[in-house]
């Protein structure tokens, strides 16, 4: 197999009637989608769309998303994902960047009139006259995505046919996914999670099921609904974000370990995940493997560990998967250093940037901070440019972090680096209270908690209260606004 969309082709030949993607009332067989696609990608080809072009998807409705990708790779162009809740800014940026002779929309409600880019509506593919197009070559490149990277400006990261056929054989892996599972996807089909767990159940040709919400605005009826489609429909496994689990495993308990306690495994990613949580899913759903992964968009799934076989290791964000190296660049007194990855999973490269972010051995710089300990076990221990620096002692947010997520009133934290005219910094800590503590903590009493555990250089000096913490869709910290709310609460 040379692309995802191979895979495609091949369910539809052979087993084309089975159901493969279900939304709500909408259910689709291999046979219609790959039907969807080859009519989709006669349209593209109708509007001048040719292999080597650039094509945006903003699309809602997940299964339209799902064949505009296939049907962008189908005629030999490379699709760019993007989350349908962006603003249309960022769409005309992404479209810009990458010189997209198109944009794939859905959404009605938007106000295209302005708008600087060729725009196609997402047709009615149900029109058994439309012509119907199925590649002879692939792009090599499969798609790209947007992040942030080291800078802060995003780069689209181009990743390649063969990168997305190896991260798809890493995650089967991981989670020992067979031909006899089922799952529910729950994160965006606009990431590497989301996306990356379509691309797995495609090649094992597994009934799939797509909820029609975005995970980082769910309410409680929408986790409950969550929780009722894993019970109905004999889901085996899924993903999800530390915040979402958490939030099943607190808000509803219950319902959490009614419905879920058939599955046979859930994977987390995106952000570390907090080791008394892990303990705490592990107690509820006892029968349920709990796996995690580390990766950036540039190189996804490079590191892996199922927390059921060592619990003693809940820290850590596990070992290199096959295939992939980690090592650590420039390590300090106490062997942190930055991590460095090489391996199938790693991107070509940014569009328009080169190899930008790999060194002349061809190992790529996450930017992210890390120790690797005697077993072989990768532990992350911040951003390279997260560093707080209070007079030239230098330190990690997460040392900090850890120690006031130990406090029983304290639920969530962040802590940065405020700027300080006589030291340089200063530690800034804001704290999610718990509900259910008894009594709210003090600024004292965290203080003198801190001091019981950290060095004098460590213990934040301003505190802050709020009700959430400032996160991406992801659940990563957003540490420059959390530095500016910070720093303005201050003045």
């Amino acid at each position: 197999m040379n692309s995802i969309l191979d895979y495609l082709e091949l369910h539809a030949q052979q087993q084309g009637h089975r159901e493969f993607l279900v939304l709500e009332d909408e259910r689709l067989t291999f046979g219609e989608l790959a039907t969807r696609v080859q009519r989709l990608a006669g349209v593209l080809r109708g509007r001048g769309v040719r292999p080597g072009d650039r094509v945006v998807l903003y699309v809602s409705r997940k299964t339209r998303y799902l064949t505009a990708y296939l049907a962008t790779m189908a005629s030999g162009a490379i699709a760019i994902h993007l989350y349908p809740e962006r603003p249309t800014s960022y769409v005309d940026f992404a479209a810009t960047h990458t010189g997209a002779g198109l944009v794939i929309t859905d959404q009605e409600q938007v106000d295209w009139s302005g708008f600087p880019h060729p725009l196609l509506r997402h047709p009615d593919l149900s029109d058994a006259n439309l012509p119907m197009v199925w590649p002879g070559q692939c792009s090599d490149a499969a798609y790209m995505m947007f992040t942030s990277g080291t800078t802060g400006q995003p780069k689209a990261v181009v990743t390649t046919q063969q990168n997305v056929l190896f991260v798809t054989r890493t995650l089967m892996r991981m989670a020992g996914m067979n031909q006899d599972d089922r799952e529910v996807i729950v994160m965006p089909l606009g990431s590497t999670g989301g996306l990356g767990h379509f691309h797995s159940n495609l090649v094992l040709g597994n009934r799939t099921i797509l909820l029609p919400y975005f995970f980082g605005s769910m309410t409680a009826a929408d986790l409950q609904g969550l929780l009722g489609t894993i019970a109905d429909e004999g889901i085996t496994g899924f993903l999800a974000t530390p915040g979402l689990l958490g939030r099943l495993a607190t808000e509803h308990r219950d319902l959490f370990r009614e419905k879920a306690r058939k599955l046979r495994y859930i994977l987390s990613n995106v952000c570390p995940i907090r080791p008394d949580l892990v303990r705490d899913l592990m107690d509820l759903l006892p029968n349920t493997r709990f796996h995690t992964y580390y990766g950036l968009t540039e190189a996804s799934r490079s590191v892996y560990q199922c927390y059921n076989d060592d619990p003693a290791k809940v820290a850590a964000a596990g070992r290199p998967a096959e295939g992939v190296s980690i090592r650590i660049d420039q390590r300090d007194h106490a062997g942190v250093g930055e991590v460095l990855i090489q391996g199938g999973n790693v991107m070509d490269g940014y569009w328009g940037g080169g190899r930008d972010g790999f060194d002349d051995e061809g190992w790529f710089h996450s930017g992210d901070l890390g120790t690797i300990d005697a077993d072989g076990y990768l532990f992350i221990r911040g951003r390279l440019h997260d560093n707080i620096n209070v007079d030239g002692l230098k330190f990690l947010p997460r040392e900090i972090e850890d120690v006031l997520l130990a406090h029983p009133a304290v639920a969530d934290c962040a802590v940065v680096g405020l700027p300080d005219p006589i030291r340089y910094q200063r530690a800034g800590a804001l704290i999610v209270l718990a509900e259910h503590a008894g009594r709210p903590a003090t600024v004292a009493e965290l203080q003198a908690f801190c001091r019981q555990r950290l060095d004098s250089h460590k213990i934040p000096a301003v505190f802050r209260f709020a009700a959430a913490i400032p996160r991406s869709e992801l659940g990563k910290v957003h540490r420059e606004a959390l530095i500016e709310l910070m720093s303005s609460a201050d003045e």
